[in-house]
């Protein structure tokens, strides 16, 4: 039977999705380590350093991409739907971010001084100068895995993003601590991750377009008048959402000296674990979404976004249960006062789980009214300022966390009203719940069992996250799998058997 075109959506979203987590395990396989082995070689002071230069370059970088990252799957779209030139609008949407790398890299570093002033730490002067050449590595592999992603098709980008970027990075900051280089080891070893990441975006791009055609292209100024009048707002909005997800490290950084804001800077490191489960499914959520808004089918459109935020929800609860309650014990493997970071890593997982299952709310407004998203990015990014400011006087670092979990939930709150308003969705199901009674089973069983279990720290943390993940899962499939998990689980089971058939 010919699957529906819901059914191959979420077939879709599915595979795609499940090449990122992949990903995901094999970049939290060498990233964890690259965590501990920063924190325990290199210190809080040193590691302080490399979150604010990181946050920096990682602001130039989106800056530089100008929203095409996103905006130019339309191009690519339209071009294949009307017949028109692909290479010409890989072409286009390819040029525009690499130039401006080049120029924000002499940005960056010709400024590297003032930067450090400004933000009244001198230290990082030299940690900008360092770094800054990663800016037109970030956006090459930014935008060719973009190109790449019109496929559907995520193992190129699994593979360069979550496989040689992540193994490259632990690889070099081990070797550069052995060879004698303690103070600028986690530099080298960054700038070396991403120019494999770049090398390995640069490899898959020429496997799957005409390279010749594409650098033959012939730039026209009407053409890149209307990427860019298209992307800035999505540019925009992106930087606003960039800058907001920042804005903690930049406000540390200024009022706390390099140990304090090496402590936060590894918990905030630590909460991007639960940011990727959401990364996992953007690159394929954005494609589909955007078909099925430009067929006018925004009811298939509802249904993609409740799904993937109740997978995304489902996925998140338990890595923000374990880190909620064993956080000092993870932090704490790294020695030092990395421990302290305890409460900060609490804080920022729980509003990091609230963005991310309510966070692809913005599509709809990306695809339809971008001018929107730059409203409610604006919003959040002036809310996290403000609380931010105001918190940090009362709370010290924890405030500057409790900025970004208020401002995320203020603004998504805000966008989901208007989402119904204004397009008719709703993402918000009762089935989310499920995942959230889960939780609070599994959480007990967590709770109790830290306390009670003797032994080792590590024996102990490993007993208890095995439990409270048992007990998750065994609540949530006792609750009841939804029509789409069914629907798939089905098709596995088809699958497997046409194969056996087949084999006999």
């Amino acid at each position: 039977m010919t699957p529906s075109p819901a059914q191959r959506d979420s077939r879709d979203i599915t595979r795609g999705a499940g090449f990122n987590y992949l990903g995901f395990a094999a970049r939290l396989g060498s990233r964890a380590p690259f965590l501990v082995l920063a924190g325990l070689l290199y210190g809080e002071a040193v590691f302080g350093r490399y979150t604010f230069a990181l946050a920096v370059i990682e602001t130039a970088a989106a800056l530089s991409l100008f929203g095409v990252k996103r905006s130019m799957l339309k191009f690519m779209s339209r071009a294949q739907a009307t017949g028109g030139s692909l290479p010409q609008a890989i072409g286009n949407a390819v040029a525009l971010p690499i130039i401006a790398a080049m120029v924000m890299t002499v940005a960056v570093a010709g400024g590297a001084a003032e930067l450090a002033t400004l933000f009244n730490s001198p230290s990082v002067a030299e940690a900008l100068l360092l770094l800054a050449p990663a800016i037109p590595l970030i956006v090459t592999a930014d935008v060719l895995l973009a190109a790449i992603r019109f496929t559907r098709d995520m193992r190129p980008e699994v593979l360069s993003r979550s496989v040689a970027e992540p193994l490259t990075l632990t690889l070099v900051l081990v070797a550069a601590y052995l060879g004698g280089v303690r103070e600028t080891g986690l530099f080298v070893a960054y700038l070396a991750s991403v120019a494999m990441a770049a090398g390995g975006a640069v490899f898959f791009f020429v496997r799957r377009f005409p390279v010749r055609e594409c650098l033959a292209v012939r730039l026209h100024w009407r053409d890149m008048r209307e990427l860019v009048g298209y992307s800035g707002p999505t540019a925009f909005f992106d930087l606003l959402i960039l800058l907001s997800n920042r804005v903690d490290v930049y406000l540390v950084t200024f009022f706390f000296p390099d140990a304090v804001l090496g402590v936060y800077g590894m918990a905030w490191q630590f909460s991007s674990f639960v940011k990727k489960i959401r990364a996992g499914f953007d690159p394929i959520v954005a494609p589909v979404v955007s078909q099925s808004l430009a067929d006018g089918d925004v009811a298939r459109a509802e249904g993609q976004l409740a799904m993937v935020s109740r997978w995304v929800l489902t996925v998140q609860v338990p890595v923000v249960l374990a880190f909620a309650f064993l956080g000092d014990e993870l932090l704490g493997l790294m020695g030092g006062g990395f421990a302290g970071g305890a409460l900060i890593l609490t804080i920022l997982v729980l509003g990091d789980m609230i963005n991310g299952t309510a966070g692809f709310s913005e599509y709809p407004f990306l695809f339809e009214r971008p001018a929107a998203n730059v409203g409610f990015g604006a919003l959040q990014l002036s809310a996290n300022v403000a609380l931010g400011i105001v918190l940090i006087g009362f709370l010290g670092p924890e405030g500057a966390a409790l900025g970004v979990l208020g401002s995320y939930a203020l603004v998504n709150a805000i966008r989901l009203v208007a989402l119904s308003r204004a397009f008719g969705i709703g993402m918000l199901r009762a089935a989310m719940v499920k995942p959230l009674v889960a939780g609070a089973v599994a959480g007990g069983v967590l709770w109790v069992l830290d306390r009670l279990l003797p032994g080792e720290v590590v024996v102990r943390v490993a007993a208890s996250m095995g439990a409270m993940v048992a007990a998750y899962v065994l609540v949530l499939v006792g609750l009841g799998l939804e029509r789409e998990e069914r629907e798939l689980v089905g098709g596995w089971k088809g699958r497997r058997k046409g194969e056996g058939g087949r084999v006999g």
